[in-house]
Order: structure tokens, then C-alpha cells, then sequence
């Protein structure tokens, strides 16, 4: 038997990631009533398995198989559930760089946001989320060999800052941090909406925003249990606004099938997108031990950040090369392995739009400059590993050798340009559907995150990013979204007194 689910609140928020959750923690605790609508399931730390297989069932979109349309398809990684994406990152954590802020200001008209009120929501996450340096004790090989590596290049690499509060070296941040440890929202700002009065409905998936003329008013969709099946409806009401937080991917689609029309929506889908080395050295890694990620070398001005990236082992074992005998001696050595890779600031631009059968079509190509950049970030990630110690290299592009033993093959057997489908780049950072600008031409929405042409509609999530960040961008989101939420908080009071 189907039920219906009804509910009413000051704001309704769908979507529970980093922008959903940052809004609710701002509304909630200046006083106003949140309802929180999530398609996925609330999973608790204890519930979160090791193995990769069961953790991508329970937390990824798709189980990770979500990808561009294109003839070499780009992974899309995205978290599912309470949480969103920020259960199943590393909890690497950046703030804006200036010169983003200054073009946002400069060209999007965005200064009201990112103002001195942007520094002080930084500062007040920072305190409240843990936000610190990746400690020794839980640095872990993979990531100290990556530092000194650096370290004797002159590369200006540093420990990541990363959200955790007890973090003991799981490296699980990918499964989801199994003691809660990382400071992801299903265990942070969730729970402390929830404690400020907020109610939480998952297993809803939001189909439609209900207007009353261009006033919303409302979301409606279905109820659905965890294989998918629909189990019931929802409906529940806003009196003051309807913030939509469901991501670059499912928010320009939630504003499509809801009859929100504007030339950019959909458009200028942006990404950073990454690929990795593994290699082996003589002296133990011991990849399961330390953070999943706790060293960094960003390259701004050359357009790429490298990164240490920890791994499961079951993961680890299919990035392995060779077969039968060979590939288990070298599974056997699994403590053996590091893997660094490098993320790229793309000027690529592409689309998200609905599908057949209510499916979800990406497209995007990096440029010909992209993947110039995507060859010098992987040439610097070869010569870290061998400068750290590295007997054999595993590329993993189709254009080089499955095993590369010195610095000098490596070098000379990496092409002077990259074909797209030599590399296989995995994109997990992304915006930029439903761009923001005061310029109604320019953006979907204003400079308050509020939907041109309409009333009481807002988009809160990295979909309003103007432009490329180039650094992981969850710290952004939180404190845009902190902005906008606290002067919408001051807006609707300011109207309650009146």
C-alpha cells in the first residue's frame, strides 16, 4: 500500500551535501523551521563497509558507473545519501583562491558573497569542522613519499587541510570513514540541524518544485526504499523559499522538469578531471595506513594540482598489470604500491540535460590545451615517483608501455601530445549548470543564489560556480551557501517583523 507523506516548513532544502546541509545549519539556528528532502539513505558510520563493491552500492551515485556521453566516456563520481558528496571525499579542504573571488566579483557581480562575511563563514567552519593539517601520525607512506619527493624537487607541495576530528589513518574516506571521523555533513551539520529542529526525510526523490505563479511554494515527488522501488508520494510546503542543493548534475534537471527556463541552464557543466600512476618501491607503502589523502602540490599557474590518492586494496589489485602468475606476484607485494595522480583546472565547457527514460546525459570533452596540461601534470607525477624512490612505474595510458622501470624511459616514452583516448580521466569536483551573476543574461541566478524571473527559489550547490576553481571545491560551496543562506535568514526576518 502506497502512503503520502506531508509535511510544511518556513524553507524546504533538497539535497543534504555540502550546500544543503551548510543552508540548514545557517536557517535552523537563526530560527527558522527546514525541512531536508534526500533521495538517498542515511548511513551510519558503523554501517559502512570496507569492501569497495558494497561501499559504491550504498554511497555512489550508480555505483560510480555514471559517466559523460562521449565515444571515450569520463567517469562522474558523486556521493548518494545523506551527506552527499562529502561522505565519500578525502575531506581535502581549500578556500577560495583570491583571484577567483576577484573574478567572481569583477565579472558575476558576486562581491555581496564572497565579502569579508565570506572569511568569517571560512573561519567559523574551520572551528566547527575540525579544518586542520594532515598530522604525522596518520600521514602514512603514500603520502610522506610524495613530500619528500617534493621536497627534493623544490615543488611547493604542503600536508592537506583536511575536516577530521579523531582521524586515525583508516584510509576508508572513500567507503566513507568508518568511525566518523571526517567531518562529512551526515555526521556534522545534519545531525546539528536535526538538534536545531530540522526534519529529515530520505528515500525522496524531489521530481518537481510547485509554484504558485512564480512564487515557490513547495516539492513533490516519490518515496522510494532502498532498491528503488516507489513506495509512496511526498509533498511538502514552503512559506518562505525552496532551496534546491541536489548538485551540478540533478539540479539544472530538478529546475528543467519543473518549468524553469533560461539559455544557461544546463549549460557550462565544468570539472576538474584527474588521472593516476601507481608505482612500486622496495621499502613498504603500506597504502591501507594513513590518510587517503594528505599531500598536495598545487600548480596554479600551470593549471593542475598533484595529489597522493590512497586506495583500497581491491582497487589497487585491478591497477595492477600482467595476468596469472605475474599479476599474483604482484598482487602479493600489495603493501608495496603508491598511487599519486594530479587533478586538472579544464577550460572545457559542456552540458547537462535530461535524457531518455528519465535518464541523465553529460557531455563534455576536454580541449586539445586540457590535455596538454593533462600530459606535463602526469610527466611531473612520473618524476616524483622515481625522484621518491619508485623501481617501476604502472602509466596506465594507452600510449605508453604497462610497466616503466627508469626516468629516463618514462620520459621518453610519453608522447609529445595526448590523444583523449590515451587517458583515462576520472571527474569528481563539479559546477558550474546553473551559473550565478546580478547579470539575469549571464547567470540563472543572482547574486543572492535566488532564480531569475522567479520568487522564493534558490540554488545553494557548486552548480551557481561562474567559473573554475582549479582546488577541491567543498570549502567554497559551505561558504557561499553560508553567505546566501544567513542574508536570506536576515531578509525573512526583517519581513516576519514588518
Amino acid at each position: 500500500m502506497k502512503t503520502t507523506l506531508n509535511d510544511q516548513a518556513e524553507f524546504v532544502i533538497v539535497g543534504t551535501g555540502a550546500g544543503g546541509a551548510t543552508a540548514a545549519r545557517v536557517l535552523t539556528e537563526a530560527g527558522h523551521s527546514v525541512i531536508l528532502i534526500e533521495e538517498g539513505a542515511f548511513n551510519a558510520p558503523r554501517d559502512r563497509p570496507r569492501e569497495l563493491v558494497d561501499a559504491m552500492a550504498m554511497s555512489f551515485r550508480s555505483m560510480a558507473t555514471m559517466a559523460t556521453d562521449s565515444i571515450v566516456p569520463m567517469p562522474l563520481l558523486q556521493g548518494r545519501g545523506v551527506g552527499g558528496s562529502t561522505a565519500i571525499n578525502s575531506g581535502i579542504i581549500w578556500r577560495t583562491p583570491q583571484e577567483v573571488r576577484d573574478q567572481w566579483t569583477r565579472e558575476f557581480g558576486l562581491g555581496g558573497l564572497v565579502d569579508e562575511g565570506f572569511d568569517r563563514a571560512f573561519d567559523t567552519m574551520e572551528d566547527e569542522l575540525g579544518v586542520g593539517a594532515t598530522q604525522p601520525d596518520v600521514a602514512g607512506m603514500n603520502n610522506l613519499l610524495m613530500q619528500r619527493a617534493a621536497e627534493k624537487l623544490g615543488l611547493p607541495g604542503h600536508v592537506m587541510q583536511r575536516n577530521t576530528k579523531g582521524c586515525e589513518g583508516n584510509n576508508r574516506c572513500l567507503q566513507g570513514c568508518p568511525i566518523g571521523a571526517r567531518q562529512s555533513m551526515e555526521v556534522s551539520y545534519i545531525p546539528r540541524a536535526i538538534e536545531h529542529g530540522a526534519r529529515l526525510h530520505t528515500g525522496c526523490r524531489a521530481d518537481r518544485i510547485i509554484f504558485e505563479g512564480k512564487r515557490a511554494v513547495g516539492v513533490q515527488g516519490a518515496v522510494r526504499d532502498v532498491d528503488g522501488r516507489i513506495t509512496g508520494s511526498f509533498d511538502v510546503r514552503a512559506s518562505r523559499g525552496v532551496i534546491v542543493a541536489a548538485s551540478a548534475l540533478f539540479s539544472p534537471l530538478l529546475l528543467s522538469r519543473s518549468g524553469v527556463r533560461h539559455p544557461l541552464l544546463g549549460e557550462r557543466f565544468q570539472a576538474h578531471p584527474g588521472a593516476a600512476f601507481v608505482a612500486r618501491f622496495d621499502e613498504p607503502v603500506n597504502m591501507g595506513f594513513g590518510a587517503s589523502q594528505g599531500y598536495e602540490v598545487p600548480m596554479r599557474e600551470r593549471g593542475f594540482k598533484l595529489e597522493s590518492l590512497g586506495m583500497p586494496p581491491d582497487m589497487l589489485a585491478a591497477r595492477l598489470p600482467g595476468a596469472g602468475r605475474e599479476w599474483q606476484e604482484r598482487v602479493a607485494e600489495l603493501g608495496h604500491y603508491a598511487q599519486w595522480g594530479s587533478i586538472v583546472r579544464m577550460e572545457a565547457m559542456g552540458t547537462v540535460k535530461a535524457s531518455f527514460f528519465d535518464r541523465i546525459s553529460v557531455r563534455y570533452e576536454p580541449t586539445k590545451n586540457d590535455l596538454l596540461k593533462v600530459r606535463e601534470a602526469l610527466l611531473l607525477v612520473g618524476k616524483l615517483m622515481f625522484t621518491a624512490g619508485a623501481t617501476e612505474i604502472y602509466p596506465g595510458l594507452a600510449c605508453m608501455p604497462e610497466i616503466v622501470k627508469s626516468e629516463e624511459a618514462f620520459v621518453g616514452a610519453m608522447p609529445e601530445t595526448l590523444k583523449r583516448g590515451d587517458v583515462h580521466l576520472v571527474a569528481s569536483h563539479l559546477f558550474g549548470t546553473v551559473c550565478a551573476s546580478g547579470d539575469a543574461k549571464r547567470g540563472v541566478v543572482d547574486e543572492h543564489l535566488a532564480v531569475h524571473g522567479r520568487e522564493s527559489l534558490y540554488v545553494m550547490d557548486a552548480s551557481v560556480f561562474p567559473t573554475n576553481l582549479g582546488v577541491n571545491p567543498q570549502h567554497t560551496i559551505m561558504a557561499l551557501v553560508w553567505r546566501a543562506s544567513a542574508k536570506l535568514s536576515e531578509r525573512t526576518l526583517e519581513r516576519r517583523a514588518a
